[in-house]
Parts: structure tokens; sequence; C-alpha cells
């Protein structure tokens, strides 16, 4: 069977810093981002291929000094531990010419890449097996029959068989079951995953797929994730005929704007996943976690040009210098351990 591996877009968040005044000149430092010199695609595992699956993984990880990738730690991906396997042995690989600020090289820690898993002929629809479970699951949902319909696409879950189509009707289904079960936190996640698919958009319709951007909008205001919220409704944006979704949405993004700009705590539920980890990109450089239950063990900041990791401690508050930019902070602890993340404005 041939089979090729696309591998989409790196996403570098470099920043430029600007340190405090000395005296009526600003001193700005200059920071050169690093730049891919070597990538090596993933082999696609041979028992992937030959069960016709497809996937994709999403990764973090850090550009060193001398431009090599340190630290890649797995942010999400379609649940194929075969892909996670081999994303992570190919981007250790990885060679960079490193960042350097004022003429010194430097870490660059605040990097993200996906790798999509596609077959060369891949199937275009679902299988019959697929199919078959699907349709039980979904007409479960529609008798409204939760439970059952639950515990059907947790039985879909554990094969994990499916093709790129199939992925991303599994998880708009599950989004589904999740709304009906008031499970917002689990609806978003998969959500998610249906739309970080490189060609949901195509499996499920365009018009289908404007609606899942604005069910991730809504569930991402609820949740007080702002940044992200604005980030969804410029994808929202640029879709064709969004007219009527923009009306709707564009008090809701003022209001985050507003938020972000002017309220001095922002809360954000977290709940560590059955990965040990959850992932948050803060809007904020003060922030302290709350009323934890369950254990947490580490916080790692990845900032644009330095990274730091702490032990959990709860109500004490962290502040992040500016120069080390925009950040993105990887919580770790027992599977569903939940806290509260209070990101804290300056000056409040």
């Amino acid at each position: 069977m041939k089979f090729s591996l696309l591998t989409l877009s790196l996403i570098s968040s470099v920043l430029i810093a600007q340190p405090e005044p000395v005296s009526v000149v600003e001193l700005v430092e200059t920071v050169i981002p690093a730049k891919p010199i070597k990538r090596v695609s993933p082999r696609f595992p041979t028992n992937a291929a030959r069960n016709g699956n497809e996937g994709w993984v999403k990764l973090s990880f850090v550009v060193s000094e001398n431009g090599t990738v340190i630290d890649p730690v797995i942010e999400d991906s379609s649940g194929i531990r075969g892909f996670e396997k081999a994303s992570l042995r190919a981007i250790k690989q990885w060679q960079y010419s490193p960042a350097i600020r004022n003429g010194e090289n430097i870490e660059q820690c605040r990097n993200s890449v996906q790798l999509d898993f596609k077959l060369e002929k891949s199937t275009n629809g679902g299988r019959k097996r697929f199919v078959r479970e699907y349709k039980k699951a979904e007409e479960a949902l529609k008798t409204n029959n939760i439970i059952l319909a639950q515990q059907l696409i947790t039985e879909m879950s554990e094969g994990k068989i499916w093709n790129s189509y199939e992925d991303a009707w599994f998880w708009m289904l599950k989004s589904e079951i999740e709304k009906a079960l008031g499970h917002d936190s689990s609806q978003l996640s998969s959500l998610r995953r249906v739309l970080f698919s490189n060609k949901s958009h195509k499996h499920v319709g365009a018009q289908y797929y404007l609606y899942l951007l604005h069910q991730k909008f809504i569930l991402e205001i609820k949740a007080s994730l702002f940044s992200d919220a604005l980030q969804t409704f410029a994808q929202i944006r640029q879709h064709p005929d969004n007219e009527e979704t923009v009306d709707a949405l564009e008090k809701y993004a003022i209001q985050a704007r507003q938020l972000l700009k002017n309220e001095d705590f922002i809360i954000v539920k977290g709940e560590i996943s059955s990965d040990g980890d959850w992932w948050h990109s803060l809007s904020r450089k003060r922030f302290i976690f709350s009323d934890i239950i369950g254990t947490l063990d580490t916080v790692e900041l990845r900032c644009a040009n330095k990274r730091q990791k702490y032990t959990v401690a709860e109500d004490t508050e962290w502040k992040i210098p500016d120069s080390w930019g925009r950040c993105r902070i990887m919580v770790v602890g027992d599977t569903q351990a939940n806290f509260n993340l209070v990101e804290i404005r300056l000056g409040a």
C-alpha cells in the first residue's frame, strides 16, 4: 500500500521584547527567529497503513541554542498512539538555525507544529464497520437515549481504526453527545479535534463547518477563553457565507476584547486530561491557581524566548517578565484533577 505524509504548518511565536526605558530613549531588543534547516518526515506506521488509519498530531517543542529540537510534547492528537510515537521520533531529528537576540544564540521556546498522516489512496468516506457503529450511536442520540449513545461512542473510540473522513465525523458526533450531556469542556475538546483536521471542511461540508466554528466560539466565551474565542471569530470572518453568523456573534467578540482589556480577573477552569496534562495560552502576565481538587504537580511556561518549570502552589502568584513574550502553559497532574487558573490584569 502506498502512502504519503503531509507535514503542515509550523507556527513559531517570536516577539520583539521592549524593556523599560532607561532614559528618554527606549532600547529595543532585536530577535531573529529560528529557521528550519532540516525536517525529517515521520515514518507512517505499518499497522496504521494496513488498517487504513489516518490522523494528526499536534506538538509543542523548544529550539535549543544550537538549533536542535528539545523537549517535544504532544499537545493533542486524533488519538492513534502509533502516529504520536512516530511524530516524536521524527521531530527530535529536526534542525534549525538558532534564534538570535542581540548577536547571541537563544532558545526559542514557544513553537508548535501539526503533522498530518494521510494515505496516498485515501478512502473519502466511511467504511462499513464505521458507518454501522456510527448509525447506532446517532440513533441513540436522536431517540434521547444519551447513556447508550455515550456507551456506543466510547466503544468506537477504543477501536481507533478511522481514516480522516471518519475521524471528522466521529468527533462531530461525540461533540453532540457531550452537548446533550451538558459537558461543555468535553464538547469543546471534541470540536477542536474536528476542526484540527486539515480536510474537515471538505468532509463535513462548508455550512456545517461554519456551524462547528459557531459552537466552538460560544463554548470558548462561556469558558472565559477570550483569546481563543477571538481567534475562532477571525476564522469565522474568513469563511464564505458568514454574514449571518458574524452578525450574531460580533457583539460577543467586542465584549471579549473589552474583558481582556479591562477586567481585573479572568477565571479559566482547567481539568487534567487522560494524557496527564492541560494546555492554555495566557492572555496576561500574572496568574495564580486556586480551588485545586486533586493533585497538580508542575506548571511549565513556554514563552517566546524563555521557559520555566515550577511546582504548583495554590494561591501563589506568578508574574512573567515582559521580555519573555507571549506564553503558553502546560499543567501536569493526576487525570481529572481540576482547578481554576486566575489571570490577573497588571495594575489590578
